[in-house]
């Protein structure tokens, strides 16, 4: 599969969106798939890929947040107004992480600290979660801008749900970092729509 930039793009936001997804479930049902929780652990501590892809494993990886961003960029009664709104929360805390040197250097300290705790110590998800968890609260947490989760009470008052709601989201501050570095511009939603669209099918069946 020939891998452009626009491919690699996509693939960075659809795990944004991924990420959203999550956050999503997690605050109307209580609960997401394991295995979304597992590639969004792998993703925050592969801080040194060979490629776009690697971050997420592969492409089948983030069929979920390809499926999501294609019903952001053309709602056909199923567009999710919280997944939006988180997507442009994660984008807009992006822009503000970048502006603060010293978090963005604390982050990928801690990042790279928890990597060790996993590897070295056999940590378990939970407790990497928790690490994770923790990382958000005393980073992004700080940063102007509040996201607001919206949800059922009775989910987001219990705190592993807050504990996987803040690794979910530190997971889409990554994608969206990623998306930043690889060319990714807000506007491309407006004038490049029928592009994205395009390439996002062509993702979906194999053949970006």
């Amino acid at each position: 599969m020939k891998q452009t930039n626009l491919h690699n793009q996509l693939i960075a936001l659809a795990g944004c969106c991924q990420a959203a997804g999550m956050v999503r479930d997690l605050s109307q049902n209580g609960f997401t798939q394991q295995p979304l929780l597992d590639i969004a652990i792998n993703a925050l501590l592969n801080q040194k890929p060979n490629s776009t892809e690697e971050i997420f494993g592969n492409v089948r990886h983030v069929q979920s947040g390809l499926q999501l961003l294609l019903e952001q960029l053309y709602p056909s009664g199923k567009r999710n107004l919280d997944i939006g709104r988180y997507i442009a929360n994660l984008i807009t805390l992006e822009s503000q992480l970048m502006k603060n040197a010293s978090l963005v250097s604390i982050l990928r300290a801690r990042l790279t600290q928890i990597e060790k705790q996993k590897n070295l110590l056999n940590y378990d998800n939970y407790q990497i979660i928790d690490s994770i968890a923790l990382l958000y609260q005393d980073t992004l947490s700080t940063l102007p801008l509040k996201i607001q989760v919206t949800g059922k009470a009775k989910y987001l008052k219990e705190q592993e749900t807050q504990k996987q709601v803040r690794m979910s989201l530190l997971f889409g501050l990554r994608c969206v970092l990623l998306w930043r570095q690889l060319g990714g511009k807000k506007r491309d939603f407006l004038f490049k729509r029928k592009v994205l669209t395009q390439s996002l099918k062509d993702l979906q069946l194999g053949r970006g």
